[in-house]
């Protein structure tokens, strides 16, 4: 994960007080009076904040002076850039520094809770830099660990989002290698978010905090769990998502027992479904529940929804808002490939899961799921069906092949080099689930 992050057109130091701006202003103008220079008070508090700094490029993006440079360092024979520091132009207040450090540097709490994940054993190797993103004091410390693994002749490229006490609080697949990390800068909440947060979850240190035209979303760490909290339009709290981390289900002693004893008396559970990730609600319109995800024997991800008091719920409850998690835009292209590719979608949900950016949206009456890689690339849809709906040339090859329809779903796949069904039918007695695509050719077979 090395940076040698020399963004296009920095310019070289020429003096010890004074350098000039960049060819490549992405960002918005200079305060007024600098004549396009960096800013005295962004110089001064880079000196105060970084004496006897070399190698140094500047660059401006996004109303901050952006330093790239070498200081402090570990690499006592190379001087290559290793830290990155983001001034604010207006103010000249330090906004995030981003720095490397070997991976024997990394904390202790940081490596045993890597080496007791799936990523710290093989096939995953991790590179021996990470990245260490620093800011303001409400804002937490980050660790990104970039762990890399290659099976079948293809490989996979994960980033790792840790805490200081070894909190996994993101994975991104396939990230950008040249990412910059601005979207971390940290924000300052509402008064009305801020006031909340403080009574509510007093010393929470903020992950990340998106301000978007559907309301603001808050990620924080509090009493060791991640949380998240959405605010609408009007900064009043929508409610509040917690993520339990857990090698048994048994042991998260902060979920009721009536509500684990539903959970497993679930037929996803009784056959064999695997407890993947857990979370609590707290909402404002709907009061408590709490969300399971199950990996069945096949791969596929089933989510179970119920109430505090041990209820099994048809569905996600209304989480108020708007009934979405998230009304505003995604990030990069997203929005747009949506747009373009699914017309007149609504966006009902997003988030992280298994690495991937999912977006749920509704389409065409439909709700249908989205992922995309950390570039940003769109990587598959999938939706559910009734099997009326199928290709009549699907059915007639599964007729023609002696399979019954078992079930009154079937499930559409489309990715960027493909698109099929996955239809569960019966076969001389056995539960299959058979992959076909529109023409009516099976592409493969498996038992359900």
């Amino acid at each position: 994960m090395a940076k040698s992050r020399l963004l296009l057109g920095a310019c070289i130091m020429a003096g010890v007080l004074f350098f000039t701006s960049c060819s490549e202003n992405e960002n918005s103008s200079f305060p007024a009076g600098t004549s396009g220079d960096i800013p005295a008070q962004v110089m001064e508090a880079f000196n105060a904040q970084f004496p006897g700094a070399s190698n140094v490029v500047w660059t401006t993006k996004a109303g901050y002076a952006v330093a790239d440079f070498y200081w402090d360092g570990t690499r006592s024979a190379d001087m290559s850039r290793n830290h990155t520091a983001w001034f604010a132009l207006e103010s000249g207040i330090l906004g995030m520094t981003e720095k490397e450090i070997r991976f024997v540097e990394l904390p202790d709490q940081v490596k045993s809770a890597f080496f007791a994940s799936e990523y710290g054993q093989a096939p995953w190797v991790a590179d021996d830099e990470v990245d260490v993103l620093t800011r303001n004091s409400v804002a937490e410390t980050l660790y990104i660990i970039d762990v890399e693994k290659k099976e079948g002749g293809a490989g996979t490229d994960v980033d790792l989002y840790y805490t200081p006490e070894g909190i996994l609080v993101k994975e991104v697949i396939d990230a950008d290698d040249n990412k910059d990390y601005q979207e971390y800068l940290p924000q300052t909440p509402s008064a009305t978010v801020e006031s909340w947060l403080k009574k509510n979850y007093p010393n929470a240190r903020i992950i990340d905090l998106d301000n978007e035209d559907g309301g603001t979303e808050v990620e924080f760490i509090y009493e060791g769990l991640k949380h998240e909290a959405f605010f609408n339009q009007a900064q009043a709290w929508v409610y509040t998502r917690i993520e339990y981390e857990f090698r048994n289900i048994d042991e998260v002693t902060a979920i009721p027992s009536q509500v684990i004893a539903a959970l497993k008396s679930t037929s996803v559970y009784l056959e064999g479904g695997r407890i993947e990730e857990a979370e609590k609600y707290e909402t404002e319109k709907s009061g408590t529940f709490y969300c399971f995800e199950l990996e069945t024997r096949f791969d596929d991800d089933v989510k179970i929804y119920i109430s505090h008091d041990g209820t099994v719920l048809e569905g996600r409850p209304d989480l108020g808002g708007g009934n979405t998690e998230d009304t505003g835009t995604v990030a990069g292209n997203v929005e747009q490939f949506i747009q373009e590719n699914y017309p007149g979608a609504v966006i009902i949900e997003r988030g992280y899961d298994d690495g991937y950016l999912e977006v749920d949206i509704r389409h065409d009456g439909k709700e249908k799921e989205l992922l995309f890689n950390g570039r940003y690339e769109w990587v598959r849809t999938s939706w559910e069906i009734s099997s009326q709906e199928l290709p009549s040339a699907v059915t007639a090859a599964l007729t023609a092949g002696g399979y019954w329809l078992d079930d009154n779903e079937a499930d559409v796949i489309e990715t960027p080099d493909s698109s099929w069904y996955e239809v569960e039918v019966l076969h001389n007695g056995e539960e299959l689930k058979v992959f076909i695509d529109a023409a009516g050719n099976i592409i493969k077979t498996v038992r359900d």
